[in-house]
């Protein structure tokens, strides 16, 4: 700025006394460049006047700065400052309304900034007159605009429009006028209506070439969010308009530029912001360029706050610095002020080019002309991250969340990335296997798979392409992997040609295209471009189309991606929820189960099973206890085989990174030298933040193994299997250490880990997660975790279950979950209220149960409530283990099991009677006169009142087991049956009475109930009670089944009970008559003698 000389007139109103001390008397002249700053009118007072030659005296004693003020003071003026401001308030501020001359009320141009003027309305034609004479030419209607920038805005202050809505918000600047809250102000164009000025693509004969047509496209317009603007546009609206792709594929050419200034407010950029927005909105884009209108929602020009979202935005139309005079006069005030800007320009932004308006307004904020908060609204608003970032963030705002909805019962979700996203990626087999052929018989129209890419980023024509597999997938080649990651053909194993019988796949627009091969994409020259995986730069037409690429390993590339194979979710591989233990940076993967035999595909990245942190993908489920572990591991897949590649079983005591673990794993994968696959290695980390352990390796070079791990209170034990030709396993023991952490609850499952970024995937079959009760082993407890679901099921049950009753009386109950076991139960539970009195007999027909695991359960359960750990008793058919009465004792406690693993047969009858804390069960077939007695509990429900019905679960989560039964009774009874008791005998048949003079050691009958009506415990078993008194212990005692016997010399006649709360008791067995002669006495274990002690039955 120069400003311009003080008048020297000033002094003449002095007091003499003032004058007397100033050492320059008279009047002086300044120019300077630059703004009016104390610094700068001091720097040039000091040069131009007190310090030129004659200028002071010799007797002057002060000093220019001291000069100077004392003439400010004589004149009323504060201090150098305020003489700038004063200066810069009295400048003449021309109307903007002298820009159109449409009027001084402001009216033509609120429509001029929201795009509705007939400047921007009309375009020239040719038809509005009968000579064919051109009207509504831009440059002749817009003249004004010219004259008003060659004769006003390059040399004088215009006035900022304040008055309009578009460019006021909820501050004011220095001098308490309108500006914007962003300090920042933008226009946004969608149109072009003039011909031949280079920008934009209207064209001549404009009747022809200049309908609906585009400006130069700068920018890609993200969304506009109409409450922003509705100030200016009169909406009213909260909704937001969201613009995907870009130019032609998204919202069409915009062309968007800007300005911003200083919250000086006699910065220069802050005066002339007015000049600026002239330049910006009326004369450089449309006077010259021609472009004009709104983007529908938002006005055409405004303060950045009311704008819609740009991706990047141009900037310019601001003064670089001023040339000013400045004259004091003889009113002791500015008196003439003649402020020259120069030429509007665009300014350069911070370590960035000219022509970005971020860029410039990082360069205020660096300078500290506007603030931290100014700074970062603009950012926020005028986006520099990507679109589709900024997009989601503001959908998100609203309540709103990217995603796409699948069809269920037409697809089945493989992959997917961000918002997409429902499980890592299937496997290599996993996903050959949901591939679903044609299944048709018409040669002509044979595929192998459809595959189904969902881009919800992707242009119009690329957000369905649909993948029809001609040939079959070779079992060796990983197509799931080739199509999220890799640039290539596969080695030849999935290529395209235009021949379609020489093309591994053909891309269609719909599923109808793609299953009847109709309407093949076509490529660019008959080339795929494989650096394009998946769509190779194809199109429905053939031309070229370029950036619709969505590898998973390139973040830069589309976004919002999923794929999907065209077999119903129900139909399909089921997904099981795996956690990723994310020690490192590399833990993730997936695990899906086939329905059709149980297998479990499970992929696994991560740096490894090992160091100080693990990091890898884990299968699990809680668990406490005493647990058998066993399952088959093989074909172990990876785009980048490594040779510490695990996969296998693992406890672990917590999802902590660096938990205590116990586990054995196939190491390597298919690919990796035998010589460095390491085989079946055992590892673990002893104690919670300890350094791992790895023991010695066996089977070097498996490329597949049975595993096994035993937990036996704190020790646990690893094992390998080798299958015999009849199908069973032959253990043998790989090492066994002792873990004191896991004496109590911990995580029991399977682990995998590829040792790289890229997943490993496995083939788990036979997985068994059974139960132990020391020193024995007792049923199995649980299946493989799954999704939660609430319906009227017990617990978590993955799929909801059914009870129907039919008008005949019968019953069909379906049931999903985990398993009726262990400290809460999963399955689903049809339910009637107990009688008051507590007492109850129910009684039940089952006439089928479909298998889905042998330890799935279906029959009689009573219960004290609903919820998952509640106290229970039931009689169940199993899967094929056989009837089996379990119970709960205690809320939350662990489950009891009496089973006979022979009695599979059906139709079958049960029924469970309870009066008082007794409840007894029995079974019988149908032609049966009378019930069997099967066991005896005694437990109490502590409510009073309890629940009586029909309980089933599949023990595999989200599979369901269908029970059928009949003749469904719940009676309430006022006693318990009889207990059962042979008739009397004849003579000396042990096989119906034991002597008195033996103590009925020789009884070899088939009495199996106490006295007291509780069901004996088989002497083979050792749950619930553990005990020596065995068969191989005791030879001679006859300790079958769970026959009463007295092998031990007691009073009579006893067994162990299936009560856990009664340890044995004596049975009510007959006494033969006459006494038998000769007796067989009762021996101890050989064993027990040579330790000299005796297993005591308290």
């Amino acid at each position: 700025m120069k400003v311009s000389s003080v008048a020297v007139a000033l002094l003449a109103a002095m007091p003499g006394a003032a004058i007397a001390q100033e050492c320059l008397l008279g009047g002086f002249h300044l120019e300077f460049d630059g703004g009016c700053t104390p610094e700068s009118v001091l720097a040039a007072y000091e040069e131009q006047v007190f310090g030129a030659a004659g200028a002071t005296s010799d007797a002057c004693t002060l000093d220019a700065a001291a000069d100077l003020n004392l003439k400010l003071t004589a004149a009323g003026i504060d201090d150098l400052q305020a003489l700038c401001d004063s200066v810069y308030n009295s400048q003449e501020q021309v109307p903007f309304t002298h820009a159109a001359k449409r009027g001084d009320d402001m009216h033509f141009e609120r429509e001029f900034f929201n795009g509705r003027t007939d400047w921007q309305e009309e375009v020239e034609t040719i038809y509005e007159t009968d000579d064919g004479t051109r009207t509504s030419i831009l440059k002749e209607d817009a003249e004004q605009v010219r004259a008003f920038f060659q004769g006003v805005a390059q040399g004088r202050r215009v006035e900022w429009p304040g008055a309009l809505p578009n460019f006021q918000s909820s501050v004011t600047d220095g001098n308490d006028l309108a500006t914007c809250t962003t300090n920042a102000a933008m226009c946004c164009w969608p149109k072009d209506r003039q011909a031949n000025d280079g920008n934009g693509n209207c064209a001549k004969e404009y009747d022809e070439n200049c309908v609906d047509k585009d400006p130069a496209d700068n920018t890609n317009l993200c969304y506009v969010d109409l409450e922003r603007g509705n100030a200016s546009t009169g909406f009213d609206s909260t909704d937001v308009l969201v613009y995907p792709g870009d130019g032609g594929q998204g919202e069409g050419s915009i062309h968007c530029h800007g300005f911003a200034w200083s919250n000086d407010k006699n910065d220069h950029t802050a005066r002339y912001k007015a000049n600026g927005l002239f330049f910006v909105s009326m004369y450089d884009h449309m006077y010259q360029r021609g472009y004009v209108k709104n983007v529908p929602g938002a006005p055409m020009c405004g303060c950045v706050e009311q704008m819609p979202t740009p991706l990047r935005l141009h900037s310019g139309g601001s003064h670089r610095d001023d040339r000013d005079e400045l004259q004091l006069g003889d009113e002791n005030l500015p008196d003439q002020t003649r402020l020259h800007p120069r030429r509007l320009q665009r300014l350069p932004g911070h370590q960035s080019p000219n022509n970005d308006l971020w860029a410039y307004m990082a360069r205020l904020y660096y300078q500290g002309d506007v603030t931290p908060q100014q700074f970062g609204e603009l950012g926020r608003i005028i986006t520099d991250t990507g679109c589709q970032e900024a997009t989601n963030y503001q959908l998100n705002q609203h309540g709103y969340t990217p995603g796409y909805d699948h069809d269920v019962s037409l697809w089945s979700n493989v992959a997917g990335r961000e918002s997409m996203h429902l499980h890592d990626p299937y496997g290599h087999r996993a996903f050959n296997r949901a591939l679903t052929p044609s299944g048709t018989d018409d040669p002509a129209n044979v595929h192998y798979g459809i595959i189904y890419r969902a881009c919800q980023s992707c242009i119009r024509t690329h957000k369905k392409i649909f993948y029809r597999r001609r040939t079959p997938v070779p079992d060796g080649f990983n197509l799931i992997h080739n199509i999220l990651h890799e640039g290539n053909d596969g080695n030849g194993q999935n290529k395209w040609n235009a021949d379609p019988s020489l093309s591994d796949f053909s891309l269609h627009s719909t599923l109808e295209d793609a299953e009847a091969d109709a309407n093949p994409w076509q490529c660019p020259n008959d080339s795929f471009n494989v650096g394009e995986n998946f769509y190779g730069e194809c199109s429905p037409s053939g031309a070229r189309v370029r950036n619709q690429r969505s590898r998973f390993n390139r973040w830069n590339d589309k976004r919002d991606v999923a794929y999907f194979v065209n077999k119903a979710e129900d139909d399909g591989l089921q997904v099981i929820d795996t956690t990723h233990i994310k020690g490192r940076d590399w833990a993730g993967g997936s695990a899906v189960q086939d329905p059709a035999n149980g297998d479990i595909y499970m992929t696994g990245s991560g740096r490894d099973i090992w160091w100080w942190h693990d990091d890898f993908n884990y299968m699990s489920q809680p668990a406490e206890g005493d647990h058998t572990v066993i399952v088959h591991v093989g074909n172990p897949s990876s785009p980048d085989p490594r040779d510490w590649a695990k996969s296998g079983i693992q406890f672990r005591k917590s999802m902590e990174t660096n938990s205590a673990n116990y586990g054995i794993y196939l190491t390597g994968a298919i690919g990796v030298d035998p010589l460095y696959r390491y085989g079946v290695c055992p590892q673990g980390r002893l104690t919670t933040g300890a350094y791992p352990k790895g023991w010695t390796c066996v089977n070097t070079g498996a490329e597949e193994a049975w595993l096994k791990v035993e937990k036996r209170m704190d020790t646990m034990t690893s094992f390998v299997g080798t299958e015999e030709a009849d199908g069973s396993i032959t253990w043998t023991v790989v090492d066994s250490r002792e873990m004191p952490e896991f004496a109590d609850s911990y995580h029991v499952g399977l682990g995998v880990s590829s040792a790289r970024y890229y997943p490993q995937e496995v083939v788990f079959s036979g997985y068994e997660v059974d139960a132990y009760y020391f020193p024995s082993a007792a049923p199995s407890v649980s299946g493989m975790p799954t999704i939660n679901v609430a319906s009227t099921d017990i617990g978590v049950a993955g799929t909801p279950g059914s009870a129907r009753q039919f008008d005949d009386g019968s019953w069909a109950v379906s049931g999903a979950g985990s398993d009726f076991w262990g400290s809460a139960d999963s399955g689903h539970y049809a339910y009637f209220d107990a009688p008051a009195s507590g007492n109850v007999k129910v009684e039940l027909l089952v006439d089928s149960f479909d298998y889905v695991h042998h330890w799935q359960k279906g029959g009689v359960m009573l219960r004290e409530s609903l919820e998952a750990n509640s106290k229970h008793c039931s009689l169940y058919m199993t899967g094929n283990q056989g009837i089996a009465n379990m119970w709960r004792s205690n809320t939350g406690g662990n489950s009891g099991n009496y089973n006979n693993n022979t009695l599979n047969a059906k139709p079958v009858w049960f029924q469970v009677i309870k009066v008082g804390n007794t409840i007894n069960s029995a079974y019988k077939y149908e032609g049966d006169a009378e019930w069997t007695p099967f066991n005896t509990i005694t437990m109490s429900f502590d409510s009073g009142s309890f629940f009586v019905g029909i309980g089933v679960t599949s023990h595999e989560m989200g599979r369901l087991a269908t029970l059928e039964a009949r003749e469904l009774i719940i009676e309430e009874v006022t006693t318990l049956p009889p207990t059962a008791s042979p008739a009397t005998c004849d003579g000396n048949d042990v096989s119906c009475c034991g002597s008195e003079d033996v103590k009925q050691a020789d009884y070899r009958g088939d009495i199996a109930i106490t006295q007291a009506g509780v069901t004996c415990q088989a002497w083979a078993r050792q749950s619930p009670h553990g005990h020596s008194r065995t068969a191989q212990n005791y030879p001679d005692a006859g300790l079958e089944e769970n026959y009463c016997r007295n092998p031990d010399g007691e009073p009579r006649a006893w067994c162990y009970t299936t009560d856990p709360n009664k340890r044995w008791d004596y049975c009510t067995v007959p006494t033969c008559a006459p006494p038998t002669p000769s007796p067989v006495p009762a021996t101890m274990a050989p064993a027990a003698m040579a330790r000299g002690l005796r297993w005591g039955k308290e």
